[in-house]
């Protein structure tokens, strides 16, 4: 039997109800079904400002000289065994929301370890190649930590201008399975 793991979902869209938040949901119902522990962070709520390039969290065993709503956000990744990042694709990448939120985790350099990191997004692009940017980044991102931390899947949602679009794709089915294989 698998061991039930904690997992987040970091939601960067700032449309709380859009294609990524569906997709994010049946993950969310993916992985719940499979036994493990689900919290989604809607980001684009919060109050996160943007990383000063300080190095303060280098220098101060990985606390941030900023006090903002990031704070809390640290704990749920290193308690987290997988970790969701979604958002819609704008201007071939990461929303500002979100990309706020990985440029902090520049913290976590040293502290990051044994995670399972999941991309889920949509697009207005009819497939993937338009989507290479926001792969490229995710996949760099990634590369920022030592070998355990590592990529366990993404999908896709194309063709999603429009709030509801994601529903007529086949992106809903895999992003319930991905939830459902962890």
């Amino acid at each position: 039997m698998k061991k039930a793991k904690n997992v987040l979902i970091l939601q960067g869209s700032p449309r709380k109800n859009g294609n990524t938040g569906i997709l994010c949901d049946e993950f969310m119902h993916g992985a719940e079904e499979a036994g493990n522990t689900v919290e989604k962070i809607d980001v684009a709520s919060l109050k996160i400002n943007g990383c000063l390039g300080c190095n303060g969290c280098q220098r101060n065993g990985g606390t941030c000289v900023q006090k903002d709503d990031m704070t809390e956000i640290y704990g749920e990744i290193l308690s987290a065994d997988v970790v969701v990042l979604a958002s819609p694709i704008y201007y071939y990448t990461w929303t500002a929301q979100l990309k706020a939120v990985i440029d902090r985790t520049y913290a976590l350099l040293s502290t990051m370890h044994n995670k399972t990191f999941y991309l889920i997004s949509t697009c207005m692009s009819p497939d993937e190649s338009w989507c290479k940017v926001m792969l490229d980044s995710f996949h760099t991102y990634l590369d920022c930590y030592d070998e355990t931390v590592v990529e366990g899947g993404y999908v896709f949602g194309y063709e999603c201008g429009i709030p509801g679009d994601v529903k007529k794709t086949d992106a809903l089915q895999k992003a319930f399975e991905m939830g459902n294989s962890i």
